[in-house]
């Protein structure tokens, strides 16, 4: 768990409160979290040539409203401030971790080529569920597209690797003794 990114996802969960704000919250997280990866606003948003004073309007400006919006933009704020605006999409990961455990849920992070539909992670949701015996799960889609054919998974500390260059590797090693 990679320590800052957990204190300011910690802190972001304390100061949402009640389970439906935390959970509103989340998700404005990780909607924000997903337009991150390469995105024009991302690149806009960590320029350092860009004063801050502008990044925190334009935030507010794009997705300025709610309670849950206002919470945002003081963490958004906060990040700026700090000059840690590039930890945004791992606060959003260990925010649902963190906030999973509380209520003995689980995080599961597919690595696949590309997106899965939502039939498949209902699958993956209830599978991984039962398998660690969790009252919840959620799922985390994470497109590589270096991966050739099936999924990996991570679930805290366990990893499967059901891939096509995984199962080569196994054969590879065994051929190998």
């Amino acid at each position: 768990m990679p320590v800052i990114e957990a204190r300011y996802a910690e802190a972001l969960l304390s100061a949402a409160g009640d389970a439906d704000t935390a959970d509103r919250v989340g998700q404005a997280l990780a909607d924000i979290a997903g337009l991150w990866k390469g995105s024009e606003f991302s690149y806009f948003m960590q320029n350092p040539v860009v004063p801050d004073a502008v990044k925190k309007d334009t935030f507010a400006k794009a997705f300025g409203g709610s309670a849950v919006d206002a919470q945002l933009k003081n963490f958004i704020s906060l990040l700026i401030d700090k000059k840690r605006l590039s930890l945004l999409p791992d606060v959003s990961r260990e925010y649902a971790i963190i906030k999973n455990k509380r209520r003995n849920g689980i995080t599961v992070t597919v690595y696949s080529s590309a997106p899965l539909d939502g039939g498949q992670l209902d699958n993956i949701r209830g599978l991984y569920r039962s398998r660690f015996n969790a009252d919840s799960a959620e799922v985390v889609n994470t497109v590589d597209p270096n991966l050739i054919g099936g999924i990996r998974v991570k679930v805290g500390d366990t990893f499967v690797d059901d891939t096509m260059s995984g199962h080569l590797n196994k054969i590879l090693a065994e051929l190998a003794v």
